[in-house]
């Protein structure tokens, strides 16, 4: 009997043989995530496990763990497989599904603490909040899919980043099964859900790790009680300066305390959504959009709506009636949201069976210092993915959906949120290659413009990871990121395929 035989073997003893899938269909339907990775293979085996666990308990996952450690079998945690990168499966691995670790475990009311296994899924967590009259600060585009341990592991963005910021700022601790079957309590400094200086922060390395140093197992976040007052807010703008100068400003540290989104959006997708959703032409003047969102105590909201429209009016801003409805642009995500399934939906797979489209989301992080220029300069960048000569293999073979929506990162910065769509079918080797190099020219472009690559989905094409970290962090960086998992996973067993 071979040492993967073994493995499994002992695995479904532990956590019963019900918990472990070996079947084909079920480690098809694990190998890959939504995102960009499968389609830079020319075969999606690549990313097929050798088996499927779904454990319950931390018991469980100190099991599996206990078994993969000692026959050197890979470990693939996934959570919603949302995420762009980073949950990708790959020959010989097991995966370990946590969805099935669903449980609330403790709701502290008075400390604004509550504590859940890694497997719930954030829309359960948010209506379980909800009913107790609370709001959940953690709160991802996909949270029908997204789970609370798998948002720790990639840092994940959230829609109030703005204002009481992303994943790390309200994880109050975690459970962690590291690589030696050890389980530990870590938060920031101590075990208990605070800040304190008896210990190191060692919560902040499992954040954002991807499951490369250990498997997260609990979650304690805070919450909040729900804010009583919600006024939303939408202004056209004829320049990009304009639009980009009143998102800076709404967005600004000293309103973050009640503004808790500004968001710009420009008219190359405004023509798309309007179109396919609306039938109807967006106007050629209105270059981009903004809208703001502002939350609170009631004579706060209103002081704050009316510092809003004064902004607006001083960079040029407008609203007039041969634009679509305020509350149809009102509920732009979800409008998008809708047109990016219709995108899918008029692709191959819909019509003949072959395989559909596939949406590539990219994130760079910008000071607002660059901005405007960096934004200018991207347009151009994008533009040359169509223009059939830059990137010759990509002509006809990938589209530009969003140029990229200006949203809220941390103070003075803004992630670029853009998304492209692929013909993966008519991707191949040449394909491939020239979709890579256009990435290197991506990444230098940010960089030029002092920004970071990417600041929710992680994504970088696999075979060009390790090259650009070590551009991005520089090399010394990525030496102490390999002493870390050196020293936690001698063995490398934990989802090796990620950063090193």
């Amino acid at each position: 009997m071979g040492a993967f035989q073994e493995c499994i073997q002992n695995i479904s003893r532990s956590i019963g043989e019900e918990q472990v899938c070996l079947d084909m269909p079920t480690r098809i339907v694990h190998r890959i995530t939504h995102g960009p990775e499968a389609m830079l293979h020319e075969k999606l085996s690549d990313f097929t496990p050798e088996a499927v666990v779904r454990p319950q308990t931390t018991e469980d996952v100190v099991a599996i763990v206990n078994y993969a450690n000692k026959y050197e079998i890979p470990l693939i945690p996934q959570g919603g497989r949302t995420c762009t990168y980073g949950a990708e499966s790959m020959p010989g691995a097991i995966v370990i599904d946590t969805t099935s670790m669903d449980e609330i475990l403790s709701f502290d009311e008075p400390a604004f603490r509550i504590v859940s296994q890694a497997g719930v899924r954030v829309v359960d967590y948010i209506n379980y909040l909800a009913e107790r009259g609370y709001m959940s600060l953690e709160f991802p585009t996909m949270n029908r899919s997204s789970t609370l341990g798998s948002r720790a592991a990639i840092s994940g963005y959230n829609k109030f980043e703005n204002r009481w910021g992303g994943s790390r700022d309200h994880i109050r601790g975690l459970e962690v099964v590291l690589a030696n079957g050890e389980v530990v309590q870590v938060g920031r400094g101590s075990k208990f859900p605070t800040k304190s200086v008896v210990g190191f922060d060692t919560m902040s390395m499992f954040i954002g790790s991807r499951g490369t140093l250990g498997i997260i197992t609990k979650v304690t976040e805070r919450f909040i009680p729900n804010p009583p007052a919600y006024v939303y807010g939408l202004r056209a703008f004829k320049s990009l300066e304009d639009a980009l100068h009143t998102y800076m400003e709404l967005r600004s540290p000293i309103n973050a305390g009640v503004i808790w989104r500004s968001k710009a959006y420009h008219q190359w997708q405004l023509r798309q959504a309007v179109k396919e959703s609306m039938n109807i032409e967006w106007p050629e003047d209105v270059v981009m959009l903004v809208d703001y969102h502002i939350l609170g105590q009631p004579a706060v909201v209103e002081a704050m709506r009316v510092h809003a429209e004064e902004v607006c009016k001083k960079h040029n801003g407008f609203w007039r009636d041969d634009m679509p409805p305020t509350d149809f642009i009102g509920r732009m995500h979800e409008t998008m949201e809708k047109y990016m399934g219709m995108a899918a939906i008029q692709s191959e797979r819909m019509l003949t069976g072959g395989m559909g489209n596939r949406i590539l989301p990219l994130d760079p992080q910008i000071s607002n210092t660059h901005l405007i220029d960096f934004y200018k300069d991207y347009m151009k960048l994008l533009a040359r993915i169509e223009d059939g000569k830059s990137y010759p293999e990509l002509t006809g073979k990938l589209f530009v959906l969003s140029p990229g929506a200006p949203v809220p990162a941390e103070e003075g910065w803004t992630k670029v949120w853009s998304l492209t769509l692929a013909n993966w079918k008519a991707f191949n080797k040449k394909t491939i290659d020239d979709y890579k190099r256009w990435f290197r020219d991506y990444a230098e472009l940010i960089w030029s413009h002092g920004g970071s690559l990417t600041g929710t989905h992680g994504f970088i094409p696999r075979d060009i990871e390790i090259e650009i970290v070590k551009k991005e962090i520089g090399e010394e960086a990525y030496n102490l990121m390999k002493t870390i998992k050196n020293a936690l996973d001698p063995k490398n067993i934990m989802n090796p395929n990620v950063r090193f």
